[in-house]
This record gives C-alpha cells, sequence and structure tokens, in this order.
C-alpha cells in the first residue's frame, strides 16, 4: 500500500513538473514572439535570459555597441529575460524620447522598491511625482556661484593629487592605476562638497568617504549582478530585495550624516554650504503627504547624499582615466593642450588657474567632450512608457513597454563623427558644455531627467587635468592601446583601472 501512494505521488510530481515545464516554455515561447509579430527586427532571445545571456561575462556597454554593429538601424527589439523593450538608436528619437514627448517616459524602467529606499528614492531613480519635486529643491546646489566656491577646492586636491603622483609613481616608482587614483582625488572633493569634511586620502589621511566610495565602486560579483537585475531585470531585483548601494556604504552613510547632522545642531551654525546643509534645510519646508511621516523625509535626504556620491566618484573618475589613456597615446594633442594650459597660467600669473579661467580653456573642454563622447559612461539612457505612443507609423509603443535609447549608436554612427573609434578632439571645437550637438551628443543624458550634478563633474574633471598637464607629461604604460570593459560594471569601467607613465616636466 505504501509503495502504491509513493507511486502515485511520484507521478503526480512528474505530472505537474511536466506541465511546469510546458507552460514555462509557451510563456517564453509567446514573449519572444513579441517583435515578430509586430514585424520589428530583433536580437534572438535565448530561452530564460533573453539577451542578457553574456550578462557577467561582458558588460552592457560592450553589448550595446555590439547591438549597434549587428543592427544598424533606427530601432531593434530586445528581450531583458522574458520582458521585451525597445532600443532606439537615433538623434531624432532621442529627441522626441527625452524632451519632446517627455511626458510619455518621465521615469526610469529599473528597480525602485520601497525595501531599498535610498536606493529607490534617490534623484536618479526616484520615479513621479517625488521626482520633479526633489529635482526642483536640488537645483540651487549646483548654481554657478556654488560652483566657482567648491572649485577651489578642487584645486586645492588637483594640487594634493599632483604631489601624490610625483610620490609614489615617480620617486616611489610604482605602477598607478588611473582609476583608483582619481577615485581618491574625486573623493576628497565629494567629502567636502557633501559632509563639509575637510580630509584627504589623496595624503594617505583616514577618510570616511574613501571608505563607503570603496564599497560604491568595487565591482564584485555580487555588486555586478546586483546591479544588472537592479537595472535590467527588476522583477528578480524585487524578489530579492536586492540593493542599490552595498549594504557596508549604506550604513557608514547613515552613520556619518547623522553624526554630521547632530554636530551642527549643538554648535548651531547655519554658514555651511554642502550638500548636508541643504538637505537639512530642504527638510523643514519639503511638503509630502501627511501619512508618510518623517521617516520618509529621512530616507529621501540620505539618498540624495548616497547618489551624489556615486555619481561624483564613478563617472568622473572613469572620464580622467580614459582621458589620459587618450592623451599618452596623442602626443601632438598633449603638446597642444599642455601648450594652452601653460599660456592661460602665464596670463593669470598663477600656477593654479580659477573657475573662470579654467572654462575658457577651449580645447581642454574639447579634448573633454571627444573623451565623452567616445567613453560615455552610461552607454544607454532608459525609460518606461507610460501610455501608448505611436513612434511612426510602423511602431506603436504599448504602456508598461521599457524603452532604451542605445548613446553608443548615436556616438558612433559614421555619417555622424567619421572614423568614430578614433580620437579626435577637434569634432568637438567650439561646442559649449550644455549643448548637445542636436542630440548627437548625450553622455549627460538631456532633457528634464539629464544629469543634475553635469557642471559639477565637468569642473571636478578641469580642474585635476589642468594642474597634471602642466607638471607631468604623459607617456604611454605597456598596456594595448584597446582598453577591456570590466564585465561586472553596468556603467562603463576599464577592466584593470588602466595606467600610464608620468614624466615630470
Amino acid at each position: 500500500m505504501d509503495a502504491n501512494i509513493l507511486g502515485i505521488v511520484i507521478n503526480w510530481f512528474i505530472l505537474l513538473t511536466s506541465v511546469c515545464i510546458v507552460l514555462i516554455c509557451w510563456f517564453y515561447h509567446c514573449n519572444y514572439n513579441y517583435w515578430r509579430d509586430r514585424r520589428i527586427p530583433y536580437e534572438k532571445p535565448f530561452l530564460f535570459f533573453g539577451n542578457l545571456a553574456f550578462i557577467m561575462r561582458k558588460s552592457f556597454w560592450d553589448f550595446c555597441y555590439e547591438l549597434k554593429k549587428k543592427h544598424p538601424r533606427e530601432y531593434v527589439g530586445i528581450f531583458l529575460a522574458w520582458q521585451p523593450a525597445l532600443m532606439l538608436q537615433t538623434p531624432e528619437f532621442a529627441r522626441r524620447i527625452l524632451v519632446k514627448d517627455f511626458e510619455c517616459f518621465q521615469d526610469r524602467y529599473l528597480y525602485a522598491g520601497f525595501s531599498d529606499p535610498l536606493g529607490s528614492l534617490n534623484l536618479f531613480t526616484v520615479k513621479n511625482p517625488i521626482w520633479s519635486a526633489m529635482r526642483h529643491e536640488l537645483s540651487p546646489m549646483f548654481t554657478a556661484s556654488r560652483l566657482k566656491m567648491i572649485t577651489e577646492l578642487m584645486n586645492m586636491n588637483s594640487k594634493e593629487l599632483v604631489s601624490k603622483i610625483r610620490r609614489d609613481y615617480i620617486n616611489n616608482n610604482k605602477p598607478v592605476n588611473l582609476k583608483e587614483l582619481f577615485s581618491m582625488y574625486t573623493s576628497d572633493t565629494v567629502a567636502y562638497s557633501v559632509f563639509g569634511i575637510r580630509v584627504s586620502v589623496l595624503k594617505d589621511e583616514d577618510s570616511p568617504l574613501w571608505y563607503i566610495t570603496n564599497h560604491m565602486i568595487k565591482w564584485t560579483f555580487w555588486r555586478g549582478f546586483e546591479f544588472t537585475m537592479i537595472f535590467f531585470v527588476p522583477a528578480i531585483a524585487s524578489l530579492l530585495k536586492l540593493q542599490f548601494f552595498s549594504r557596508a556604504a549604506t550604513d557608514y552613510i547613515k552613520k556619518i550624516f547623522w553624526s554630521v547632522a547632530e554636530g551642527r545642531e549643538k554648535k548651531q551654525k547655519s554658514n555651511y554650504k554642502d550638500l548636508v546643509e541643504h538637505l537639512l534645510k530642504l527638510k523643514e519646508n519639503l511638503k509630502l503627504p501627511a501619512e508618510s511621516g518623517s521617516e520618509l523625509a529621512d530616507n529621501l535626504m540620505l539618498a540624495q547624499a548616497a547618489v551624489f556620491i556615486l555619481g561624483s566618484i564613478e563617472t568622473s573618475s572613469t572620464t580622467l582615466s580614459y582621458f589620459l589613456h587618450e592623451l599618452a597615446h596623442h602626443p601632438k594633442e598633449q603638446e597642444k593642450l599642455y601648450n594652452e594650459v601653460i599660456a592661460a597660467m602665464q596670463r593669470s600669473g598663477k600656477e593654479v588657474l580659477n573657475y573662470d579661467e579654467l572654462v575658457d580653456l577651449k580645447y581642454l573642454s574639447s579634448c573633454i567632450s571627444e573623451t565623452l563622447r567616445k567613453y560615455p559612461p552610461v552607454p544607454y539612457l532608459d525609460r518606461i512608457c507610460n501610455k501608448t505612443y505611436k513612434l511612426n507609423d510602423e511602431v506603436t509603443i504599448e504602456k508598461g513597454t521599457p524603452v532604451f535609447l542605445n548613446i553608443i549608436a548615436i556616438h558612433y554612427d559614421e555619417k555622424i563623427y567619421p572614423e568614430p573609434e578614433q580620437w579626435r578632439p577637434e569634432r568637438m571645437n567650439c561646442s559649449a558644455d550644455s549643448d548637445n550637438l542636436n542630440f548627437t551628443y548625450l553622455p549627460f543624458g538631456d532633457g528634464p531627467r539629464f544629469c543634475i550634478g553635469k557642471r559639477y563633474g565637468m569642473m571636478q574633471i578641469r580642474s585635476a587635468l589642468a594642474q597634471i598637464i602642466a607638471a607631468y607629461e604623459i607617456k604611454p604604460a605597456d598596456i594595448p592601446y584597446k582598453v577591456e570593459t570590466d564585465p561586472y560594471s553596468v556603467i562603463l569601467a576599464p577592466k584593470d583601472g588602466l595606467s600610464v607613465k608620468f614624466v615630470a616636466r
């Protein structure tokens, strides 16, 4: 009798398993016909993974690059696991999605769940209407007058950066990891910009921001998996309750934020100009639903501090690393840039250029813009369609469909930028920081959700480069010119940090 019951249980188990497998396969089969049924060209998906079978082996930056090579057209369908998404690849579609028809594409696709308040409430991830309110309140932090004041600190940190290069990489002949070096520099600047803390990891001091940064920018397998799920498979991120910032970084940000806030409350001083002070004042005036309580306001403040730290450090350090890599391989451009910087210093009578003088370095601006053209830190922009939208006579985007803009495809379009693999600063002559070149240049995005810290990041880059170029000649290190990307990183990062040789002038 027991054997009969066991046999029945086994048979039912086999039957249910078979039914589940059939249903899953049927579900995927129906989903994976989504673009074919609509007669839209698409990248062939792989079961369960869709077009994400490359994750942890190849970066999404490389995926966007290869997708344009394989599908050199205006749009192509892709699958994020089981979710159909549309990848757009022209400046005109970028203009429509980001600006003209923004009301249909207000929010990002990525996971922003309540289990991760710092990850879901920051300005990068938060959805409307909280996003528009926070954007309005944070904009005063990035005025020209504030940036001029912070530039003085950036210049001080740039001098420390030059000293560290001489001390470690010339006198002691250590191999340089550019990504790590520039993460230290940006970490020192952000420590003051966010928390008002004057401390320098560049001088080997114990920096609380460097502790946080190490957890934020260290792309391990697990952090790469977390970010991939958060950005591309939000349903899995929600199920696993994944975090945008690592747990260690989250805990330490909370600790240092409230420590600084309590210290200021005791001193009763209000002349600070950093982000913490701005957020504390913002909390007093922030209009939130009555039922939300103080916890939402606290989490909103912490989330903005956290994303500012990540954004300021990660993208700027990456851009600085690729810039020096290109400069090492382009001696003529390097000499031209050196002459521009030295001439500006001679005119000013100073060895350190101020805000206005740095902005006036036109060739430096062209070199930075070309670096961001060739190496945009974020290879795509994502939006979720919030109502049915007619893209053209052949394509209608249904409500709830993720829409991606392939920035790599636009930046590497040979009709716009001939020989796009080449680094040519003259392409960007006479272009201003705010110019998107008719939506052909989008390293900071555009429209209402463009990067709010754009000018801060550009000045942080200018300050460091002006000091380095005046002090050192940059030579190639013993690494290939073509750089591999970090497969664990969702945004662009060089696999081994990049390296050059510094020669004192």
